[in-house]
Formats: structure tokens, C-alpha cells, sequence
């Protein structure tokens, strides 16, 4: 039997989430009949309409009331402020088999389980976009002590699946998982500017720097050493690299980095504590 997947809110991770299944469409399909999605943003999901065509089916909101499917899979993925009880509008879409995935940051299983009483299988997950290349880090969280493999069918084929067993330590996932992409590419964002503004061709300075951190992932994946290992291995003594790493230390780096997550963290925490309307 085959099950239908819905995602509430569909923003960059619902595209990834969705650009991630259909890269394996065929091992996704031989489980999954369908994509739905339900977007309240008309200029979004005319957005999503055009992107993909017939390879997704939008829930109208108008017609909810009146829909007699229930769906096996529903990713929350709205905004986190927009956890309210508006969501009993949408529970003729729901049964006690459904199965929750909450991308949603700062928002504990607890505050999230009031909205779903019923339901057993709610799964809080924190991932990167890009599971879009199938190639993302996902951690999960469950207050269910056992959990079916077919669970986690629609995130192991986008990929590398890790749990943590206490809850407290997802703000900090979400700050090192979640925003971790955005440093690398503010990172090659800043390296490129400058490489420019040294006379650099823009297109020429893009690529030499894709296919560094290209080949410095797969060094990474493929090679068990430490990052600090790494980074030494090409660090020589009195030549180039050491005196931009000195310079990094010289600017307190590592602390901006101590403080950036430090901010993350906080943010999450913030979401977390809005009141529900």
C-alpha cells in the first residue's frame, strides 16, 4: 500500500523536503503515491504551481471541510509563530495514524502535542536544505521510546539520519545544523567579494571557490582526522595560510562564532516562548 505525504507551509525546507524525494523518485514512489501540499501564501503557491507543474497536488482550504482523505505523513512546516489553534481547522485532514514531523524551531513535542492529543507518532526534527541534493543532516527527537524504520523512509533517502535523547539540546542543533549552511555560504560570499575587489573575473572567482569547498567536503568525508588535524595539514609554518589564520585568531574568530550560535540559540528560545494564540 501506498501513502500520501502532506506539507503545511511550504517555504525553502518544504521545497528541499520536496527536491529531495523527487531526485529518488523511484524508490520514493514505490511507497509514496503523492505530494500534497497546503499553503495559505496564494503568491507562494502559485509559486509552487509553476515549479512543479503536475508532480505536486495543492489541499484547498476552502474545500477542507468537505475532504474526507487522511493523511499518513504531514510535515509541519509554517512558520513557527503560526502554531496556533487555527491547526483544528485542518484536522478533518488528520486520524490517530497520522505521523507528525515538526520542523518547526523552538517548538517543543510538549507545546506541539496539545494540537494532536490523539496522535502517538510526532517526530521533531531539525535538518538543512540540503536534503534538496540529498545530502542533508537530520536530527530527531520522539517522545516514543520505539519507532518503526518506515517512520524515517521519507528522511533516509534525503539524507543521514542521527536522534538525540534529550530535547534541551535542540536549539543547539538548530544553530549548528539548521543555520550551518549559512556560514559556509556567507563564508564564500565574503571570499568572493574580496577576490573581486583584488580584480578577480566574478564567474572565474565562483567556480575556483565551489570546487574548493567541493573538494574540501570530500576531504572531510573521506578522511578521519580532527578539523583541527585538517586544518594544520595545510597550515605551514611561516607561509601563506598561517598568517590568514593568524589573523582570524588576532580578530577573535572562534568567539564570533561562540557568539553567532549563542545568538541562534537564543532566537530559538524566543520562538519557543510566544504564547499561542
Amino acid at each position: 500500500m501506498r501513502y500520501e505525504v502532506l506539507i503545511i507551509g511550504c517555504g525553502e525546507i518544504g521545497i528541499s523536503l520536496i527536491n529531495g524525494w523527487l531526485n529518488k523518485s523511484k524508490e520514493f514512489y514505490k511507497k509514496i503515491s503523492r505530494i500534497n501540499i497546503l499553503e495559505k501564501n496564494l503568491k507562494r503557491k502559485n509559486y509552487l504551481k509553476k515549479k512543479y507543474k503536475k508532480k505536486v497536488y495543492f489541499v484547498e482550504i476552502n474545500k477542507i471541510k468537505r475532504f474526507n482523505k487522511k493523511f499518513k505523513y504531514v510535515f509541519l512546516s509554517f512558520k513557527p509563530r503560526d502554531l496556533n489553534f487555527d491547526l483544528d481547522f485542518y484536522k478533518n485532514l488528520f486520524d490517530k495514524n497520522t505521523i507528525f514531523y515538526s520542523v518547526l524551531a523552538g517548538k517543543k513535542l510538549s507545546e506541539i502535542k496539545t494540537f494532536f492529543p490523539i496522535n502517538k507518532n510526532i517526530i521533531r526534527l531539525m535538518l538543512n536544505t540540503p536534503i534538496s541534493v540529498n545530502k542533508g543532516t537530520i536530527i530527531f527527537y520522539s517522545l516514543k521510546k520505539s519507532i518503526s524504520n518506515n517512520d524515517f523512509f521519507l528522511l533516509n533517502i534525503i539524507g543521514k539520519v542521527y536522534e538525540i535523547k534529550k530535547e534541551k539540546f535542540f536549539d543547539l542543533i538548530t544553530a549548528i545544523v539548521g543555520s550551518g549552511p549559512a556560514y559556509f555560504y556567507y563564508l564564500l560570499e565574503s571570499m568572493e567579494k574580496t577576490a573581486i575587489i583584488h580584480g578577480l573575473n566574478k564567474s572565474f572567482t565562483k567556480q575556483i571557490l565551489k570546487e574548493t569547498y567541493i573538494g574540501t567536503a570530500k576531504m572531510i568525508s573521506n578522511i578521519e582526522k580532527n578539523f583541527n588535524d585538517l586544518r594544520k595539514d595545510v597550515t605551514s609554518r611561516g607561509g601563506t595560510t598561517e598568517a590568514a589564520i593568524n589573523c582570524l585568531k588576532k580578530n577573535n574568530f572562534q568567539k564570533l562564532i561562540y557568539n553567532s550560535i549563542k545568538d541562534s540559540i537564543k532566537k530559538a528560545k524566543t520562538l519557543s516562548s510566544k504564547k499561542v494564540r
